[in-house]
């Protein structure tokens, strides 16, 4: 059977196996809530506060929603919300919107790694092998398969711009350059990955015209949700201002009680201040609110903070725990070991062994190791922004998938034992 047509009997079976897993997915207690008696999504038990946001994109009262009686348009980066109402607005049947979303995003996986496989001559039995290991492990399986949080997003799109960074083809810059507008208009963890990476590529890259597209994709974004914020609140949206509740957050992260519920509990029994409603007339107002009691906070519990630093790092690199529970009827909290999270680990702390040691014996010729580079970069400048603040698993994923994929590319490599 010729290769083209190999690849659409495969597809064709994939489709039906994204279509039976959305289907299982959609009906698990924890996600069941989302469906009322006509297997309608119910807007209102959509979760990390894309409820309101959600149902008014629905019902066409625009980009909003309300925190301590105060209009806010900029609480959520608008890709996933978008999303999701967008695909209520042609069925608000839950099967339709799992099954639409996961086809969509798990096949630009899929034809991510066709593509890398194609152009980098590799087998059919790599590219079956690395597929199914990206979706095999159970924990990465449910971000991916979810739709409330936006790591979901974050966890398809990742994996898919490593496999186009390491190919080598000039017509990867385009679909690299729309995966980098998205993913900043998806969540704030990934800003700094974004407005660093396209700089990365230009400088790694040979000469090609092309390879600017990443950058033009970038200031697309930023000038999008910049103007955006100008519009409706006088400010443009960016950097630590991308969001207005983003002091908020790190209010959570700077907390004296902070490792006494991290990572075992859920940060969201974390008690912290709230603002007066009658005090505030905007969510800038209260962003200031936040941003002087982070201040003060800092000047006189750095340690506390460097400390605190520490243990997210070491959660990073080894938390094979169940984290962020919730305390059960008895209030007692439950933090098995999980398998899943053993098995990214061991993926995840042997990417980064591996290249660091390929770099170091390589360093003087850069271009030589892309690969290692590329990797490096994705992992660190996505760890960056959940040190300040907290990591838990699901942030974790998109990073994994990449290290899995790392590891299956170097393994495939003839020289593989030499280069380390």
């Amino acid at each position: 059977m010729e290769k083209k047509n190999l690849i659409k009997v495969i597809y064709f079976f994939f489709t039906i196996v994204v279509l039976l897993l959305s289907y299982i997915y959609a009906n698990f207690d924890q996600v069941k809530n989302l469906m009322d008696e006509n297997n309608d999504i119910v807007f209102s038990n959509l979760m990390f506060d894309h409820a309101e946001l959600v149902t008014n994109i629905f019902s066409g009262d625009g980009y909003y929603q309300y925190r301590y009686g105060v209009k806010y348009y900029l609480t959520k980066l608008p890709f996933l919300p978008l999303i999701i109402s967008f695909l209520a607005s042609i069925s608000k049947n839950l099967y339709f919107i799992y099954f639409i979303k996961n086809l969509v995003f798990f096949s630009i996986i899929f034809f991510s790694l066709n593509f890398f496989c194609k152009v980098s001559n590799k087998n059919k039995i790599f590219f079956a092998s690395l597929l199914t290991c990206l979706f095999i492990i159970p924990h990465n399986l449910h971000v991916l398969l979810n739709i409330t949080f936006a790591d979901t997003i974050v966890a398809s799109l990742l994996p898919s711009l490593f496999l186009l960074l390491v190919t080598k083809n000039q017509n990867k810059y385009f679909f690299i350059s729309l995966i980098i507008f998205a993913l900043y208009l998806t969540k704030t963890s990934m800003f700094f990955l974004c407005v660093t990476l396209p700089f990365i590529i230009i400088f790694l890259e040979k000469d090609n015209k092309r390879k600017i597209l990443p950058i033009l994709g970038l200031l697309l974004a930023i000038s999008i949700w910049g103007v955006f914020g100008v519009v409706k609140t006088g400010t443009f949206s960016f950097g630590s201002k991308i969001l207005s509740v983003s002091s908020e957050g790190m209010t959570i992260a700077l907390n004296k009680n902070f490792h006494k519920f991290y990572p075992e509990k859920s940060v969201d029994l974390i008690e912290y201040s709230k603002p007066d409603k009658k005090e505030y007339n905007n969510e800038w107002e209260i962003y200031d609110y936040y941003k002087k009691i982070n201040s003060i906070y800092l000047e006189n519990n750095l340690d506390r903070y460097i400390k605190d630093t520490f243990i997210k790092i070491k959660v990073i690199l080894f938390n094979i725990q169940r984290d962020s529970s919730f305390p059960d009827n008895k209030g007692n909290f439950s933090n098995p070991i999980k398998i899943s999270f053993l098995i990214n680990k061991i993926f995840f702390n042997l990417s980064i062994i591996i290249s660091i040691i390929v770099f170091l014996k390589n360093f003087k010729k850069l271009r030589s190791i892309k690969l290692e580079i590329y990797l490096l970069s994705i992992i660190s400048l996505n760890s960056f922004p959940l040190i300040i603040g907290w990591a838990t698993a699901k942030h974790l994923t998109g990073m994994t998938l990449v290290s899995i994929i790392y590891i299956f590319i170097k393994l495939s490599e003839k020289k593989f034992i030499k280069t380390i």
